[in-house]
C-alpha cells in the first residue's frame, strides 16, 4: 500500500476539502443564477429569492444578497464548526506512526459521516433551487474555510519539523 508523510496526508485531506468545497460552490452559484435567469422566475416556487425580491425589487440584487449571505454563513461555519473537526482530524493523523498508508486519511467513523451528506445532498434535489443553491454554498464556502485550516495545520507541521 502507498504510504506518505503526515503532511502530505494532511494536504491531501485539506486538497480534497477544497476541491469538493470549489465544486459545491460552483454548483449552489449556478442553481441560483439558473432561477434568476429561468424564463419562469415569477411562477417557479423560489421562496428565498422572492422573499428577498419583494424587498429589494431586483431579482439579481435578491440573487446577489443571498449568496453574500450563503458565503458568510458558510465562511462562519468553516471557521468555527469545521476548525473542530479539522483539528480532531490533523490530532489524530498526528498520532499515527510516520509514515501512513493512504487508507487512513480518515477515521471509519468518518466515512459513515460521509455517507450520510451524500444522502442528505441527494434529498436535496427536492428542495427548491434557491434554497439548494444557497445550501450548497453554504457548505461549500465552509469546505473551503476547513481546507485552509488544513493547509495552516500542515504548514506549521512543516515549519516545526525545519526548526528541528
Amino acid at each position: 500500500m502507498f504510504k506518505v508523510s503526515r503532511k502530505t496526508l494532511i494536504l491531501l485531506s485539506g486538497g480534497i476539502w477544497l476541491m469538493i468545497g470549489c465544486m459545491l460552490l460552483f454548483l449552489g452559484l449556478n442553481f441560483i443564477i439558473a432561477s434568476v435567469y429561468s424564463i419562469n422566475f415569477n411562477t417557479l416556487h423560489l421562496p428565498v429569492l422572492h422573499f428577498l425580491n419583494y424587498y429589494i425589487t431586483s431579482s439579481q440584487y435578491a440573487a446577489a444578497l443571498w449568496v453574500f449571505f450563503a458565503i458568510a454563513i458558510g465562511s462562519l461555519k468553516g471557521r468555527f464548526v469545521f476548525a473542530k473537526t479539522v483539528r480532531r482530524s490533523v490530532d489524530r493523523i498526528l498520532s499515527l506512526p510516520d509514515p501512513i498508508t493512504l487508507g487512513k486519511i480518515y477515521a471509519k467513523s468518518y466515512y459513515l459521516l460521509l455517507l450520510v451528506m451524500v444522502f442528505l445532498g441527494f434529498l436535496m434535489r427536492f428542495t427548491p433551487l434557491d434554497v439548494r443553491g444557497g445550501v450548497d454554498v453554504i457548505v461549500g464556502a465552509a469546505l473551503i474555510q476547513g481546507a485552509f485550516l488544513y493547509f495552516h495545520y500542515a504548514w506549521q507541521l512543516h515549519r516545526s519539523q525545519n526548526r528541528a
